[in-house]
């Protein structure tokens, strides 16, 4: 008589063990988030572009990835896509540029751009993307310099003209301006003749003039110091200047004077004097 209970008690043992182990069994791993273009289940009417997980990629392919992620949202952003959103190419092209400059916000603004799209595949704004992405450039370019003058530029000096060549320079830029000194002119019909060094018998200190500071004399070859942030500095710079951008900003240069119109290069026979002027990076 006890075989048919040992046989039950057994039969129990065996479904207790497969409930066991059907109860430790883990829950099956959640789906890896879509990369790529993708048009979500719910509440999405068109696809956007999904960044790849940017921690778990190999430097390598990290990089391939932003190069990925830019042109997609280029393609979106040129209207290739759904969504009725596009700018205008000189948009993008100023966004390519900022991002170009420093790649690694490319992962910070596809994940934005993804948000965008979503609300728009929502039933959202298009107009309100375009406008995020057209403030791209400013608040990517904020406290940044894209060019610094670290090229070598060459032209001439023109005596009749306001400030000429203006230059970007980013901020701890050491520039050398520098010009030949050989050329003369003059700034008036009956004036002296000079060169870029300026009339040593007029100084302009305090005058009005474009540059009256401390060394600067009427005729002499000056540059402009413009920061982004609007503040203006004149310095005198003669035969050469070595000068260190204290913030971004843009240089420019011209002679000190009031009266462009009557200035004169000094000629003999059918040579006509021009000052070259060199702006070069300095160590």
């Amino acid at each position: 008589m006890r075989q048919p209970t040992d046989r039950a008690a057994a039969r129990s043992l065996g479904f207790a063990a497969v409930a066991v182990l059907a109860a430790c069994k883990p829950p099956p791993a959640p789906a890896a988030p879509p990369v790529g273009w993708h048009q979500e289940a719910e509440g999405m009417s068109f696809a956007c572009y999904f960044p790849p997980d940017w921690a778990k990629l190999p430097e390598g392919d990290r990089k391939q990835a932003r190069v990925n992620a830019l042109d997609a949202m280029k393609e979106q952003w040129g209207g290739k896509r759904d969504g009725g959103m596009t700018v205008e190419e000189g948009v993008m092209d100023d966004v390519e540029v900022s991002l170009l400059g420093s790649p690694t916000n490319i992962e910070a603004v596809v994940s934005q751009n993804l948000e965008q799209c979503r609300k728009v595949a929502a039933g959202g704004s298009a107009e309100a993307w375009g406008s995020w992405v057209k403030a791209l450039p400013a608040k990517l370019n904020a406290g940044q310099c894209l060019s610094p003058l670290d090229y070598t530029m060459f032209d001439y000096l023109e005596i009749d003209t306001d400030w000429q060549r203006p230059l970007r320079i980013c901020k701890g830029n050491k520039v050398k301006v520098w010009a030949t000194t050989q050329d003369k002119f003059r700034l008036s019909d009956k004036g002296a003749w000079i060169t870029v060094e300026g009339d040593a018998n007029q100084p302009t200190v305090g005058g009005e003039w474009p540059c009256n500071i401390e060394g600067c004399k009427a005729g002499m070859l000056v540059m402009k110091f413009a920061t982004d942030a609007g503040v203006v500095l004149i310095k005198p710079v003669g035969a050469e200047l070595i000068f260190e951008a204290p913030e971004h900003g843009e240089i420019s240069f011209r002679i000190n004077d009031n009266t462009l119109y009557d200035n004169l290069w000094f000629r003999n026979g059918g040579i006509t004097d021009h000052a070259a002027i060199t702006v070069e990076p300095s160590k």
